[in-house]
């Protein structure tokens, strides 16, 4: 049937008829989806890449959604850009270059965009948009004429360094024009890019279904803010899937389905919930079906080396460019769409009601402000009948109608607040979206070892351990470092250690991270500077728990993180909130994201939790290992006293508490280090009448333990004899030595090295 099918589709009678009636109908479904309220141009990108014929096809198609949705002013950008690229295709048909046929589109809709600013929309200022417009449908024209003529020759699509940017356009602009057909029941934008998303996290694993799923969400939130709310989450659960991918189908749909529909409803409680389980049923299924067909045989990705590295990075740059723009122009067009203001109850009852009085003259002419002022008390207590009303000939009916006006004006004061609070969530995300993909191009820039990571491949295989990925790289001061990912339950990180110790003539740390499905063993090259600290937390008398939680750990890098949270109060539920904060931001920390990023994670959690007021302070100390830089980053804490060159510097901020508004930006301060630098971190339990006492101990040059002990000794007396907060006090000392040269084992020495091990 299918050779059959392929040969009609070779018969040219049956061919142009049969392409003809698609193009009218891409024409027509393509005119519906907008970005930035203006209708999407993919359908003037496919015309680029088309003959005059079809062109004039897709023309006609847009021509009818035009004559059927009743001539919308946002597609005339589309119409006219349709009427200049298949002129442009008449005179240029013999042209087939790739990029010829790009510039040819982009010229071909700024000239559409210029005529229709000076003669349509004169002095309106949309000529900016036009042009960028013009730029994005050249480069989607440009990939679709590549991609074409590559499955031609090559019988896959290349996407080499140049033109993975251009696919991403030409992604984003296809899911915006698709997701326009939205029906009662599902919308097919959104169908097809969680579809597109499972497809890429499962044969690309999290990288890919990340980025899919980012790509995904921007596009559907550049047709429309709400369609896009119930997929914000996609990008995780998209790298959720990617882990997972390794598992059959019949654990993956089901996991994925569970965590997009919690997430959807953890979003927004008006979303209607219905529509978008509908839309991932159907997605689901039709994944199921086409998880067989085999993306790498259609699509050749970049050698994994240097080039496919800087690419990936220049991608994800690119993608959080992106996301800044979308953000900083979707806040924009929040601030010039205005909430309706509430209408004024007494003019709508003097309207409505008093206008067909026989009493108006007397009632709003000799003595308006009196029957003013008793209808607003009236509207305020509706319960007490004021003098002025007592002998209204229409009072029931004034009654009556003041009353629903009052309960009007309460749903309307109800969904204007819902409004803001919507608005907040959706920059609040895409911020993190944003955050979250810069990381990750920031971490691609480390350097990799191919030839120490082959060393490391075989001495793990020479201690019979099972590893799913490991690798040696870089860091920028030149010290190595080493990551193993395994599921090995009795995998021993110490002897590990030793065995890499001797090997590569290096003196590693380890640092572990467990997760139920998979370990991760870090292990880092020494650093010259390491902070020595003690901690310490008292409750207050009156509760049986603390509401302060303190932490000290050591990233995968070798730098040293200080961290104290306060929980709001005291007892339970501040510790709570403080437990959450550090644990969340220590776990984050551990897995590479940075400090920023990780702060704006915590502070979402804790905004998600609206039923009590779980907010806290979050106080963190940052060392760098290999400069010795200090950098701290304070929410709301309490002042941290740093000792330096004999002089006592008190750093505090004027920052909010995380979890109380969206966009809790922390304090940032820096400061150099010298060996034997002395910081106290206090949570706000301490009193600032200890500091004097404090800089007495720094001159002491006691060790962190022995100062701990003398601030609890006198905290009581510092409190009048009572300690009535929490109180959590870390001390540190900073200990820093000349950085030791970083043997050089790269290269033919590491080759060597690696020979060695295999024999």
């Amino acid at each position: 049937m299918l050779s059959r099918f392929h040969k009609l589709m070779h018969n040219e009678w049956l061919q142009v008829p049969v392409f003809c009636t698609g193009a009218v109908c891409g024409g027509y479904f393509l005119a519906v989806g907008t970005v930035s309220g203006v209708v999407s141009p993919l359908a003037v990108a496919l015309a680029g890449i088309c003959s005059p014929l079809y062109a004039f096809c897709m023309l006609l198609g847009s021509l009818i959604a035009y004559a059927v949705q009743q001539a919308p002013e946002e597609m005339q950008f589309l119409l006219l850009a349709l009427v200049s690229v298949t002129c442009m295709r008449i005179l240029f048909y013999d042209n087939r270059k790739t990029y010829t046929m790009g510039i040819l589109t982009a010229i071909s809709c700024m000239i559409s965009g210029i005529l229709l600013d000076l003669v349509f929309h004169s002095g309106e200022g949309k000529l900016p948009l036009y042009l960028s417009e013009s730029f994005l449908t050249g480069a989607a024209s440009y990939f679709l004429a590549d991609a074409i003529q590559s499955l031609k020759e090559n019988k896959m699509v290349v996407l080499n360094p140049g033109k993975s940017f251009t696919f991403a356009i030409c992604y984003l602009l296809g899911i915006t024009a698709l997701c326009g057909i939205d029906l009662q029941f599902c919308n097919l934008g959104r169908i097809t890019g969680i579809v597109c998303t499972l497809l890429a996290a499962r044969q690309f694993r999290q990288a890919a279904g990340t980025l899919c799923g980012a790509l995904t969400t921007c596009g559907i939130v550049l047709c429309s803010v709400s369609l896009g709310m119930p997929l914000l989450f996609l990008p995780v659960t998209a790298m959720l899937a990617g882990f997972l991918s390794k598992l059959p189908n019949t654990v993956l749909i089901p996991v994925f389905f569970l965590m997009q529909i919690l997430s959807s409803a953890v979003l927004d409680s008006s979303i209607a919930l219905v529509k978008v389980l509908v839309e991932l049923m159907i997605a689901c299924c039709i994944y199921a079906m086409c998880s067989k067909i085999e993306l790498r045989a259609l699509i050749s990705l970049p050698v994994a080396g240097s080039a496919g590295q800087r690419q990936i990075i220049q991608q994800e740059r690119f993608l959080s460019n992106a996301l800044q723009e979308l953000r900083e122009e979707t806040s924009a067009v929040m601030r010039h769409l205005t909430v309706n203001a509430t209408p004024n109850p007494v003019q709508q009852v003097k309207e409505h009601v008093c206008m067909h009085c026989e009493q108006y003259p007397h009632c709003w002419k000799s003595n308006a402000r009196q029957t003013e002022q008793a209808l607003q008390q009236l509207f305020h207590t509706p319960s007490v009948t004021p003098e002025v009303l007592e002998h209204c000939l229409n009072f029931r009916k004034l009654t009556e109608s003041m009353m629903t006006y009052s309960q009007r004006s309460a749903i309307q004061q109800m969904q204007k607040v819902q409004l803001l609070q919507n608005r907040a969530v959706t920059l609040e995300y895409l911020q993190l979206l944003e955050h979250l993909t810069a990381d990750s191009a920031r971490r691609r820039e480390l350097k990799f070892c191919e030839a120490e990571t082959i060393s490391l491949r075989t001495i793990l295989s020479r201690c019979a351990i099972s590893e799913e990925a490991c690798f040696v790289y870089q860091l920028k001061s030149g010290r190595r470092a080493v990551e193993i990912y395994t599921k090995q339950e009795n995998f021993p990180p110490e002897t590990i250690q030793e065995i890499l110790n001797q090997q590569f003539h290096i003196n590693f740390n380890s640092v572990s991270i467990q997760q139920k499905n998979m370990d991760k063993h870090c292990y880092y090259q020494e650093p010259p500077c390491r902070i020595v600290c003690a901690v310490k937390s008292l409750n207050a008398p009156a509760y049986e728990r603390c509401g302060d939680h303190a932490d000290t750990f050591t990233d995968t890098a070798g730098n040293q993180y200080l961290v104290i949270s306060d929980g709001m109060g005291s007892g339970s539920t501040a510790s709570l909130a403080s437990r959450i904060a550090v644990k969340t931001f220590r776990n984050m920390i551990l897995c590479g994201m940075f400090p920023e990023s990780a702060i704006r994670l915590v502070n979402t959690m804790l905004m998600s939790e609206t039923s009590t007021e779980n907010f806290a302070t979050l106080d963190i100390l940052m060392l760098h290992a290999d400069t010795g830089e200090l950098t701290l980053y304070k929410s709301g804490a309490a002042a941290t006293l740093f000792y330096h060159e004999n002089q006592i510097q008190i750093i505090s901020s004027k920052s909010f508490p995380i979890g109380i508004v969206p966009d809790a930006v922390p304090s940032r301060e820096k400061r150099r280090t010298c060996n034997g630098d002395q910081i106290i971190m206090l949570s706000d339990g301490i009193s600032e009448a200890e500091y004097p006492y404090m800089k007495q101990l720094f001159s002491q040059n006691l060790p962190p333990e022995k100062i701990l002990e003398e601030i609890f000794d006198k905290a009581s007396v510092f409190h009048g004899g009572e300690v009535r907060d929490d109180m959590t006090v870390i001390a540190a000392r900073i200990d820093s030595k000349m950085a030791v040269s970083v043997p050089e084992t790269t290269g033919q020495k590491a080759q060597d090295l690696a020979v060695n091990i295999a024999n």
